[in-house]
């Protein structure tokens, strides 16, 4: 059975607009009043993309943006309750939707991995209660996925079309600036720049025959997780980085996928600091 859903697609199963998801977004902006300026952009994220997987953690994409954008944050305890609750409601919600249950558990576990690596890429975040129990740890009793969510792509990679989703939602990851292992390992952009344009072949394979627009080049629009300066690759800044990934994006994904994250940076940008 493929990982396409076998029920028809519920009207945004939730809705985060209201619940202690944006409380925790909008957490570090303190009592400015600006709350009512959140509410009325409309932090309402779902509906518009196409892969369900991708769709299903939107919300959670515009919070590693913020994350990684924040110098500091002091509540990391309730934000990964909330986060931990919001991931229990996409397993529910893809499983109502037909997902097979290896499926909802590969996604979960690359999902768990690509929050980790942006929490704990962060100061504030490797010290705190997160790194003591990631949600790798509280989900799969692992304390890293930089292997696993590779060995993941690599199975999936042999069927391409059973697997469509994932593999759409694992190079949304990549762009994004999940490394995992090749974060670490000594020389191994090569390798990882090597994964990231054989994902991408296989995407523009599988998109040919329903979209004739071509994709952008792979890895010209992979935002990595810190600067490497390599021949052929430029130096990129913050700026640079996240310009690199919603490019990226644009081209995938088509353009609601990219208005509703910057829509999220909009209204993020907004809030007082």
């Amino acid at each position: 059975m493929a990982d396409a859903p076998v029920m028809d697609r519920p009207d945004n199963t939730r809705d985060s607009g209201d619940s202690a998801f944006s409380d925790l977004l909008f957490a570090d902006a303190g009592n400015s009043g600006s709350r009512t300026e959140f509410d009325n952009a409309g932090f309402q994220l779902r509906g518009l993309e196409e892969n369900r997987l991708i769709d299903a953690a939107t919300p959670l994409l515009g919070l590693v943006i913020r994350v990684r954008r924040l110098a500091d944050f002091r509540d990391v305890e309730n934000l990964y309750q909330q986060v931990v609750d919001e991931v229990a409601a996409i397993d529910r919600e893809l499983i109502e939707q037909g997902y097979e249950r290896p499926t909802v558990v590969a996604y979960r576990y690359v999902l768990c991995a690509f929050i980790d690596e942006a929490v704990l890429g962060t100061d504030w975040g490797a010290h705190s209660v997160w790194s003591q129990h990631s949600l790798l740890s509280r989900f799969h009793n692992e304390t890293w996925g930089g292997e696993k969510v590779f060995a993941i792509l690599a199975r999936m990679e042999k069927e391409p079309a059973r697997y469509r989703d994932m593999l759409g939602f694992i190079y949304l990851c990549l762009c994004l600036g999940f490394e995992g292992r090749y974060k670490v390992m000594e020389n191994g952009r090569d390798e990882y720049d090597r994964i990231v344009r054989g994902l991408y072949e296989q995407l523009r394979e599988l998109r040919a025959d329903r979209d004739p627009q071509p994709l952008a080049d792979a890895t010209e629009n992979v935002a990595p997780a810190r600067n490497r300066l390599r021949s052929g690759l430029p130096l990129w800044g913050i700026g640079g980085l996240f310009i690199a990934a919603m490019a990226g994006i644009y081209h995938l994904y088509n353009v609601a996928l990219n208005e509703r994250i910057r829509d999220v940076l909009s209204v993020l940008d907004q809030l007082p600091k």
